[in-house]
């Protein structure tokens, strides 16, 4: 199972995230697999790192097939002023195929119809259980504006002791819901843990021994309405309420956009 990293980086003044990540593939051995601009926290951690993950400004995700899984020494010396970063191992499979299925997705995004469910249950209560909140509706307006086009969802899971099998069954049922508006886990994968008293960049030295993510995954929504309008349908809710909630001690999502939707270039076909 090959080893990747999942970098959030904060980068120098007058850094273009997107002159980075060229320069990231310039660099012997390196395979950038994800890069995209961190848009929103959809649900914020209450565990584990909530600081830096919630404190600092990001600019930057990139998922890595890297030599020493890190950024090279010479772009982080000289561009990188904060990193939380985790270690995965995704299946060899989901690697060789994600281009292919990626490109796919984001070519077929715009013929996807949603189900009229958002529309029905704007103004619903905030909360961290992944309802339709105030904020995500704003943060939804505001994006539709510019961007009308795929998100990203980084999804980190630390789960409830014997959580494991509750959400491979949140999982199945997620597959039918989100399937039905366009939606694909692209890559899932285990998280490596950090050795003893490891925290370096990886978040805070203060957090609580064994406390640690357990899963990534990310996924695919043809648009950040398409992604409402699934919080907003009775058949996600009742999934959530029954599986997701009692597997998960803890959770962080984040939106973002892929580089290569912001600016057009998705292959014809691969």
């Amino acid at each position: 199972m090959p080893l990747l990293t999942l970098h959030l980086l904060n980068l120098a003044p007058n850094t273009d995230p997107k002159d980075f990540v060229k320069d990231l593939k310039k660099s012997p051995g390196v395979e950038v697999v994800v890069s995209s601009r961190p848009r929103h926290v959809v649900v914020r951690t209450n565990v584990i790192d909530g600081n830096p993950l919630q404190s600092t400004k990001w600019d930057l995700l990139v998922l890595l097939r890297s030599p020493q899984n890190s950024i090279p020494t010479h772009l982080h010396d000289s561009f990188v002023k904060n990193e939380y970063s985790v270690q995965v191992g995704i299946p060899s499979k989901l690697i060789s195929t994600f281009p292919s299925r990626d490109a796919k997705l984001k070519r077929e995004a715009a013929s996807v119809p949603i189900t009229g469910a958002l529309d029905a249950a704007r103004g619903k209560p905030s909360s961290q259980n992944l309802e339709l909140s105030p904020d995500l509706v704003e943060f939804m307006d505001e994006l539709v504006k510019t961007h009308d086009k795929p998100v990203t969802m980084l999804n980190l899971l630390h789960f409830q002791p014997g959580g494991k099998p509750e959400y491979y069954k949140y999982g199945q049922g997620f597959v039918k819901v989100a399937g039905k508006i366009g939606g694909d886990a692209k890559l899932v994968g285990n998280v490596v843990k950090p050795a003893t008293g490891q925290h370096d960049s990886r978040g805070d030295p203060n957090r609580a021994e064994g406390e640690w993510w357990n899963e990534i995954s990310i996924v695919h929504y043809p648009s950040i309405r398409h992604f409402c309008d699934m919080l907003a349908s009775e058949g996600y809710q009742e999934i959530n309420a029954r599986h997701r909630l009692k597997a998960l001690k803890d959770t962080f999502l984040l939106c973002t956009t892929e580089f290569d939707v912001e600016d057009d270039e998705v292959p014809a076909k691969l």
